[in-house]
C-alpha cells in the first residue's frame, strides 16, 4: 500500500468516526423535546340528579335528570326502582344506586329595598 492509499484509508476512518460521533452530539441550545402526557382514564359519567320529588297519597313523581319519572320508568341507562321523600333508588348495570334529592343550601335572606 502506498502513501496515497494509506491517506485515503485514514481519511475514511476519520470521516466514519466523525459521522458516528455527530449522531451522539446534542445541541445544548436546542429546546427540550416535548413529552406527550400519559393518557388519562376517561372521566366517569356524571351521576344523575334528583331536583324535585312530589308525593301524594296516590303516586310519587320525581324529576330525575330533568325528566319526570315514576317507579318502573327508564331514563337512558337508568331504571327507576322506588321514589322516596329523600331521593330515588335506581338500577344501572344490574346495580342498585341512590340519588338523593338535591337541596339548596340555606342562604341568609336578602334585605328588601324600599323605593
Amino acid at each position: 500500500m502506498n502513501s496515497a492509499q494509506a491517506l485515503a484509508v485514514l481519511g475514511l476512518l476519520v470521516a466514519g468516526g466523525a459521522a458516528s460521533e455527530a449522531t451522539e452530539l446534542r445541541d445544548p441550545t436546542r429546546p427540550p423535546v416535548a413529552v406527550t402526557p400519559a393518557a388519562h382514564a376517561p372521566k366517569p359519567a356524571a351521576l344523575p340528579c334528583v331536583s324535585a320529588i312530589f308525593v301524594s297519597a296516590a303516586r310519587r313523581v320525581a324529576i330525575f335528570d330533568g325528566t319526570p319519572v315514576h317507579a318502573g320508568d327508564r331514563v337512558g341507562a337508568y331504571t327507576i326502582e322506588t321514589i322516596t321523600a329523600t331521593g330515588v333508588h335506581y338500577r344501572v348495570k344490574q346495580q342498585i344506586a341512590f340519588a338523593p334529592l338535591k337541596t339548596v343550601p340555606d342562604h341568609p335572606p336578602t334585605p328588601e329595598r324600599n323605593p
